[in-house]
């Protein structure tokens, strides 16, 4: 099982995708990107991880996914079940902005 590795050693690519949704659908989009994960991606070759982050105001969520590499992204952007999730996706959000990123640093605050 892959688990989210971020560091800028890590040959993966990373998807950021910032959705907006209007107030009071933020966990209806969590939920649908929840179970896309669950029955779709976990299967699909060079899928690595999926976070999910919903902000305090209820109007984002963020989806932090990695992958093994921008070949398998694209691979997996032709598959049916793939396509129909992103138009499941896009009609609960007002908007979303996928870009693909690699680590350029990490860096963490010191413990008391």
């Amino acid at each position: 099982m892959s688990s989210t590795t971020i560091s800028p050693d890590a040959d993966l690519i990373t998807l950021v995708n910032v959705f907006t949704v209007t107030p009071g659908r933020q966990t209806e989009l969590a939920d649908a990107l929840d179970r896309a994960t669950r029955d779709v991606f976990l299967a699909v070759p060079g899928f690595v991880s999926a976070n999910l982050h919903v902000s305090l105001d209820g109007r984002r969520v963020v989806n932090y996914a990695q992958w093994a590499g921008e070949e398998q992204y694209e691979e997996a952007l032709r598959r049916t079940d793939v396509r129909a999730h992103i138009g499941q996706v896009a009609a609960i959000a007002e908007a979303y902005d996928p870009t693909l990123v690699r680590v350029r640093s990490v860096h963490h605050g010191r413990q008391a």
